[in-house]
C-alpha cells in the first residue's frame, strides 16, 4: 500500500481519531449544543458548492447592508480570511464598521480605547476579561485591530452571557443597532460558524428585516464530500441563496488546532511553546528538524543526559508519510505502528530513527523526542511485562512533555471517576456509543488502579480481563495510567520530593514504571 497524505482515507482516518480525542477531553455534549450543531451539519451535508471566484463574494459583500463571516476560534486562518476580507474592501475605498463575537456588546469603551491606541494591549485585554469571557489565542485576532487602527475604522462587541439561542436573539438584535446607528455603512460581522446555519443568527436576523450575506469557512462536509470525489476541496464556492463558503485548510487541521487548545489553554499558546511565535508567518514553512531540535536540547539539559546523541533522526508528518512504504511497516512490529499512524497516533521508531508527528504540537512533539533520547520502542505484545513496559513508555514521554509545558493535565484518578459517571449518564446513546472506548479506558484504568493499591502486586487472574481487551482498548489503558504515573512523578519533582537525578534514573536506567511512585500507590 502507498501512503497518500491528501487521500480520502487517510484523511478520514486521522480526522476520526482526533475527533476521538476531543472527545475524550470534553467527555457528553450538551444536549443543546448537539441540537444547535446538528442544524449546521444537516444543512452543510446537502448543501450544492459551485465554485467561484474570491471577487464574485468581495463584490458582493461590499454592496450589502450586513456580512456575517464565520469563525473557528482557534483556527488563525479563519481570523486571517476576514482581515484579507477587510482589505479586500479597503481597495475598492469601502469602510465597513466590524463587530466581533470575541468580545461583550457592553464593551465598546475600551474596544474604541484600545484601537485608538489609548490603551495598552494587556490592559484591554485585563478590562474585557477576555481570558475569562473568551481566551483564545489573541496572537490570531490582533491583525484585525490592527487594521482597524491604520483604516479608522470603528469595532463594536457582539457577545453576551446565556444559551446558544438566546445569543443569537441577541446578536441579532445588536446588529440591527449598529446598522441604526451607521445607516451609510456595511457591517461586517465575525461570529462563530454554527451560528451561521440558516436556523440560527440569519433566522433571528430575518425576523427584524435583515437579510445578511453569509460566508461560512471551512466546512468539512463539502471539503470530504470534494475530496472523495477526487475534486479540489479548497476555494471559494457559492451555496446558493446568498449563502458563500470558503475552505482554506483542512479540516484535521482544523480540528487539531481546537484539540491543542483544549489541552494546552489558550494564549500565547505557539508564541510560548509551539514553533510558531508572534511576528512570524503562520503560512510559512516550519522546518520540523530545527523544532524538534529544540525539544531533544532542551530535554537534554533537563536530564543532564552526558553523552546522548541528539541529532540522528528523521521527522515526519501527515503530510510526509513515505516512510511508511519501507517493507519494516508490512509486517511486526511495524505493521502495528503503521495502524497507530492511520489511527492518528505519533510514534519513535528506531527503524531509521524516525520520529512521527501528525502535526507539530508541543505535548506529542516532545512525547516522541523523548523517546528518540530513550532509544525506547513502543512494546507491541499484550503480557504483563509488554504492558508495564508501556506504562513506563507513556509515563516518561508525559513526564518530559510536563516539564516543558507544566500546563499540560491528565486526568486524576477522581477526575475519571467523574467523567465515567458523566458518561454513563449521558442520555444519547449515541454519544454513550462514541465515548465506549473512553469508558473501557477508564474502567481498566482503575480497576488496575485498585488492584495495585490493594496487594502492590498482582495474580495473572486478576489484571487479565485488562490484557485480554482488543489492541485499541489496552494501548488506551497503558497510556492513562503511564500519563497518571508521569504526573505523579512531575508533582513530586515540583515539591523538591524527587530530584533531577531521580527522574533520569527513572527513564533511563531501569523498567519498573511504579518506581518512585509506590509511596503514593
Amino acid at each position: 500500500m502507498r501512503y497518500q497524505t491528501s487521500g480520502y482515507r487517510f484523511t478520514r482516518y486521522l480526522l476520526t481519531s482526533i475527533k476521538r480525542r476531543i472527545r475524550e477531553v470534553i467527555g457528553p455534549e450538551d444536549d443543546e449544543i448537539q441540537d444547535y450543531y446538528a442544524h449546521y451539519k444537516r444543512e452543510l451535508k446537502t448543501a450544492r458548492a459551485t465554485p467561484i471566484e474570491r471577487q464574485e463574494f468581495v463584490s458582493q459583500a461590499g454592496r450589502r447592508w450586513v456580512t456575517l463571516v464565520g469563525d473557528f476560534h482557534t483556527l488563525e486562518h479563519a481570523q486571517k480570511s476576514y482581515v484579507h476580507l477587510l482589505e479586500d474592501l479597503s481597495l475598492r475605498k469601502t469602510r465597513p464598521i466590524l463587530a466581533l463575537e470575541m468580545a461583550h456588546a457592553h464593551q465598546d469603551v475600551p474596544l474604541l480605547r484600545f484601537t485608538r491606541g489609548a490603551l495598552e494591549e494587556t490592559d484591554f485585554l485585563e478590562s474585557i476579561r477576555y481570558f475569562e469571557n473568551w481566551g483564545f489565542n489573541f496572537h490570531h485576532y490582533r491583525p484585525i485591530f490592527e487594521h482597524a487602527r491604520k483604516h479608522r475604522l470603528a469595532i463594536h462587541g457582539l457577545n453576551k452571557d446565556g444559551s446558544l439561542s438566546e445569543r443569537d436573539r441577541f446578536m441579532a438584535y445588536r446588529i440591527r443597532h449598529l446598522c441604526a446607528r451607521y445607516p451609510d455603512q456595511p457591517l461586517l460581522v465575525l461570529v462563530g460558524d454554527l451560528h451561521l446555519a440558516s436556523p440560527h443568527l440569519p433566522r433571528a436576523l430575518a425576523a427584524l428585516g435583515i437579510a445578511p450575506l453569509v460566508l461560512l469557512q471551512n466546512s468539512e462536509s463539502i471539503y470530504m464530500r470534494r475530496l472523495k470525489r477526487n475534486q479540489e476541496p479548497t476555494g471559494w464556492f457559492s451555496l446558493g441563496r446568498d449563502r458563500f463558503l470558503f475552505n482554506n485548510t483542512p479540516p484535521t487541521v482544523k480540528m487539531q488546532t481546537y484539540l491543542t487548545w483544549l489541552e494546552h489553554g489558550g494564549e500565547a499558546l505557539l508564541a510560548l511553546y509551539g514553533f510558531c511565535s508572534a511576528g512570524v508567518d503562520p503560512d510559512g514553512e516550519v522546518e520540523l528538524a530545527d523544532t524538534v531540535q529544540r525539544y531533544i536540547r532542551a530535554l537534554h539539559d533537563l536530564f543532564g543526559l552526558r553523552n546522548k546523541p541528539d541529532d540522528d533522526y528523521q521527522v515526519f508528518t501527515f503530510k510526509s508519510l513515505e516512510f511508511l512504504n519501507d517493507s519494516y511497516f508490512r509486517r511486526p512490529p511495524g505493521l502495528y505502528f503503521a495502524r497507530l499512524v492511520r489511527e492518528g497516533y505519533s510514534i519513535y521508531t528506531p527503524k531509521g530513527q524516525t520520529i512521527y508527528v501528525p502535526m507539530m504540537d508541543l505535548n506529542r512533539t516532545v512525547e516522541e523526542a523523548m523517546h528518540y533520547l530513550m532509544r525506547c520502542e513502543l512494546a507491541t505484545g499484550q503480557s504483563l511485562r509488554d504492558f508495564l513496559d508501556r506504562v513506563h513508555y507513556f509515563a516518561c514521554g508525559f513526564l518530559a512533555s510536563r516539564l516543558i509545558n507544566p500546563n499540560r493535565h491528565t486526568p486524576s484518578w477522581d477526575e475519571m471517576r467523574d467523567r465515567l459517571a458523566k458518561i454513563r449518564a449521558a442520555a444519547s446513546g449515541k454519544q454513550k456509543k462514541k465515548l465506549a472506548g473512553q469508558e473501557a479506558a477508564y474502567e481498566s484504568a482503575l480497576r488496575f488502579w485498585e488492584i495495585r493499591k490493594r496487594s502492590g502486586r498482582w495474580s495473572r487472574e486478576e489484571i487479565e480481563p485488562i490484557l485480554k481487551s482488543d489492541l485499541e482498548t489496552v494501548f488506551a489503558v497503558s497510556r492513562q495510567v503511564g500519563y497518571s504515573v508521569g504526573a505523579a512523578l512531575y508533582e513530586a519533582y515540583d515539591r523538591g520530593d524527587l530530584s533531577g537525578a531521580n527522574l533520569r534514573r527513572y527513564a533511563f536506567q531501569q523498567r519498573d514504571p511504579f518506581f518512585l511512585t509506590d509511596r503514593d500507590a
